[in-house]
């Protein structure tokens, strides 16, 4: 799922959340209510705890070996040091396991069934999730302080709306993307510089995994995303040649910004013409600040036009030489040449690069 149509991306997320969510209350009611429990240092082993509603328990320093969890809701609590091992969350239903406004610390899901469970404004802290089933989950609304991945199945994975501080990858083998796998952009503008250098971390390692996968468009579009969070950080003559990177050609993964560029140059030098001197049919083209106002319009507009025809031939590098530059014009359509040839390259290679992937 590419981030080229982020709206969209997320009008279809938003819509599946609400699908499964709509799904899932329509079973609440045969759901067993356990409210207000705490649980410390003990080990549930092969135990079936599904279609339950959990509200506002705690468990702290709790093993799940075993267990079946599927068609449960959990509410308003806290998992601190939890381990789920071998557990299943998923029985194939559209009453599927719902995780809203809990709090995960420092837990870890270790051959675990999450297919399609949903977790809402959520927080989770220093997570680990091993050689576990999580397709079809959605992340939404929540705030991801550290997570940690280990060869699991993450094909349509999806967050939306949802902060992520910190991501990790590492397997023996890989965790799988595909190209539903969708991590939402999260905003840098508001970002202190810390914040700034954890997205470029959190993009850098999407970006070698959706690679990895051999989804390289995709895995371009987050190259792009951690060049821009990457900018932030920068001082300097750094940061302007960031700047003009990303102004040119957008890292590389913008051709329609290379495009827009030449365009602007093209115009900017038609004016620079129209006041530095052309010589077109034994006429010069030169104006002066005063003397265009006075001009009919009709003059002025043939003389634009001139002046744009001279512009996107040199840019071209075509020179059929009906049109001569004089005095300082001379200068200028020399700059604008290797700028015309600099760019020509710049939005073909960008083009190139894009199709062929």
């Amino acid at each position: 799922m590419l981030l080229d149509n982020l709206n969209k991306t997320r009008d279809n997320i938003n819509l599946q959340l609400k699908q499964r969510i709509n799904n899932s209350e329509e079973y609440d009611k045969e759901k067993i209510f356990i409210n207000k429990i705490i649980i410390t240092n003990f080990t549930y082993r092969n135990i079936k705890m599904n279609n339950k509603f959990f509200i506002d328990c705690k468990y702290k320093n709790v093993r799940f070996i075993d267990c079946d969890l599927s068609k449960s809701k959990f509410m308003e609590c806290i998992f601190e040091n939890v381990s789920f091992e071998n557990c299943n969350f998923y029985n194939g239903s559209e009453n599927i396991v719902v995780f809203d406004n809990n709090i995960f610390s420092n837990c870890t899901f270790i051959k675990c069934n999450l297919k399609k469970a949903i977790f809402m404004n959520t927080s989770i802290f220093d997570n680990k999730y091993i050689l576990s089933d999580m397709r079809n989950i959605i992340i939404s609304m929540s705030y991801i302080e550290s997570i940690y991945f280990k060869d699991c199945d993450c094909s349509s994975f999806k967050t939306i709306n949802t902060v992520i501080k910190k991501i990790e990858f590492e397997d023996n083998h890989i965790t799988k993307f595909n190209e539903d796998t969708f991590i939402d952009k999260m905003e840098i503008n508001k970002l202190d510089e810390m914040s700034c250098e954890n997205l470029f971390r959190v993009y850098k390692s999407l970006e070698n995994k959706f690679e990895g996968n051999r989804l390289f468009n995709i895995s371009r579009e987050y190259y792009y995303l951690a060049k821009c969070a990457e900018r932030k950080l920068l001082k300097g003559v750094n940061k302007i040649k960031s700047y003009v990177f990303w102004l040119l050609c957008g890292y590389g993964e913008r051709p329609m910004y290379a495009l827009i560029t030449s365009l602007e140059i093209l115009l900017f030098f038609t004016l620079i013409y129209m006041f530095s001197g052309l010589y077109v049919d034994g006429q010069v083209i030169k104006y002066s600040s005063n003397f265009i106002l006075n001009l009919p319009i009709d003059n002025l507009f043939k003389d634009f036009f001139y002046s744009l025809y001279f512009s996107i031939v040199t840019f071209t590098a075509v020179g059929y030489g009906d049109i001569t530059p004089t005095g300082t014009s001379i200068v200028f359509s020399a700059v604008e040449m290797i700028l015309g040839v600099t760019m020509v390259g710049i939005w073909t290679a960008t083009l190139a690069r894009k199709i062929t992937r």
